[in-house]
């Protein structure tokens, strides 16, 4: 059997943002290392809550690399690292938008902030925010075209899948993204939610979440990028469907059954 090797980028894609790096491998073979540039200089930002214990260093760390970019836009030089490298080049030959880029960054802040969305559209608000940018740039990098508000519902449905497949992820970290409102009504504490054994009626809060992301997903889009996004969304929708809204179980850490034959067969409908 031969073993592929894979270029710095796609190795951190594949291992740390499988469904992105499913993603890339239905686009075509020339786009790839541009595509894992693109969403490993994601994982770097997103990851940012996760690796710092204050704000200020989270704060700081989020600046280095807007700065870094700043030193390619305006300087046309990079500094020392394999991601900005192979970004820098994806920038080059495709035209990135820095605004976009800045975006991503930018809605990463509101991690550090370790605050609740206070309602459902402000977690769709969020959901929108640090993801739809990274869908724009990665249409670029295609060279695919979508009508915007296909765009938003497409790249927010599948933020949102996301943060509900992660909320025991982020619930052993102290983190919530279950909107504050929800929450007081349907009386769910923070520290049930921690220690993974919340309140039964937080399958309310989830099914609220889940159907909104359906709905988004109602829109069909024309670009092959948005497709996949749109079938790996509602793939996982499914599976939250199934197991009656509950992220905690343990089958969710399984992939939902016939994953990948169901992803890579656009013929069977979702």
């Amino acid at each position: 059997m031969v073993k592929i090797t894979l270029p710095y980028c796609g190795d951190l894609v594949r291992r740390y943002d499988p469904d992105r790096f499913l993603i890339t491998l239905k686009m075509p073979p020339e786009k790839r290392p541009a595509l894992w540039a693109l969403f490993a200089f994601n994982h770097e930002i997103a990851k940012t809550r996760e690796v710092v214990t204050d704000t200020t260093i989270g704060l700081i760390r989020l600046q280095w690399w807007r700065d870094a970019l700043a030193q390619i836009y305006e300087k046309d030089t990079v500094q020392p690292n394999e991601i900005l490298t192979a970004l820098y080049q994806a920038i080059k030959t495709f035209n990135l938008s820095r605004e976009w880029l800045d975006a991503l960054i930018y809605a990463r802040e509101f991690d550090l902030q370790n605050v609740p969305p206070a309602s459902l559209p402000g977690l769709e608000h969020y959901a929108d925010y640090i993801n739809t940018p990274l869908v724009r740039l990665a249409l670029q990098i295609t060279e695919q075209t979508e009508e915007d508000t296909v765009l938003r519902n497409i790249a927010t449905s599948y933020s949102l899948t996301g943060l509900l497949r992660a909320v025991p992820f982020h619930a052993q970290q102290q983190r919530c993204f279950l909107p504050a409102d929800l929450m007081a009504r349907h009386h769910i504490s923070e520290t049930a939610l921690y220690d993974l054994k919340p309140e039964s009626s937080y399958l309310n809060i989830t099914e609220m979440i889940a159907k909104r992301a359906t709905d988004l997903t109602r829109t069909k889009p024309q670009s092959p990028l948005l497709q996949t996004h749109r079938r790996l969304s509602r793939l996982y929708l499914r599976q939250i469907k199934k197991l009656d809204y509950n992220v905690m179980s343990p089958h969710m850490a399984a992939p939902p059954a016939f994953f990948h034959l169901q992803f890579a067969l656009p013929s069977l409908q979702l």
